[in-house]
Parts: structure tokens; C-alpha cells; sequence
């Protein structure tokens, strides 16, 4: 039962994949029945790929991280806090929250690997 399962699942998040696919082609402008043939293209890759692997899909703090916040990052000088929670329509609290996630973030990107 333990088996079926996790091929349930796993087949649930390859659709997944496809849907979320599809409507970001969509979104894009391609036709919905072009679309999908993509995304369960691209969802069968991600299975002949990674099919039989334990996977930990992360939320994806890059990803999460808007464009207000890197664009606080880029403005943020080390002594202009307060300007930009007013810009911005924070608190300073949690402008020095967004710098903490951008600055791990670009570190994350950044940092050679040590092997």
C-alpha cells in the first residue's frame, strides 16, 4: 500500500508540474492546447530525469523573495533604513528582515563550493 501510495503521489506532482506549466505558457501567450503538450513534456522530463529519486522540493526563498524586496536590496546603503520603510511602507524592523533573506540569498548564489 506503501508503494501504491507514492506512485500516487508521484504521479500527482508530475501533473502538477504540467498544470502549473500550462498556465504559465498560457500567461505567456501560447495557446492552451500547445501549452499543455509542453508542459507534459516538460513534466515527462522531469520524470525521466529524476524518476526513482527522493526529491525535497525547497519553497524557494529566492523565488518568494519579490522584486520590491531586491530592489530594497539594491537601495539599501547601510544607513538608509528608515528612508526606505517609509518608501516602501515598512517598518525599519522588517526592511532589516528583507535585507537578512537577499543578503543569504546572494551570498547562497555567490559562495564558491568548498569541495
Amino acid at each position: 500500500m506503501d508503494n501504491l501510495n507514492e506512485e500516487t503521489r508521484g504521479v500527482s506532482l508530475l501533473l502538477t508540474i504540467a498544470d502549473a506549466g500550462q498556465e504559465a505558457l498560457v500567461e505567456a501567450g501560447i495557446a492552451p492546447e500547445i501549452a499543455r503538450a509542453a508542459a507534459l513534456k516538460a513534466a515527462d522530463r522531469v520524470r525521466e530525469r529524476h524518476g526513482g529519486e527522493q526529491l525535497y522540493i525547497p519553497k524557494g526563498v529566492a523565488i518568494a523573495l519579490s522584486e520590491r524586496d531586491w530592489e530594497i536590496w539594491r537601495e539599501y546603503n547601510g544607513s538608509n533604513s528608515f528612508v526606505l520603510a517609509k518608501k516602501h511602507k515598512l517598518t525599519e524592523r522588517q526592511i532589516y528582515n528583507v535585507i537578512s533573506r537577499c543578503r543569504a540569498e546572494h551570498d547562497r548564489r555567490n559562495q564558491m563550493p568548498l569541495f
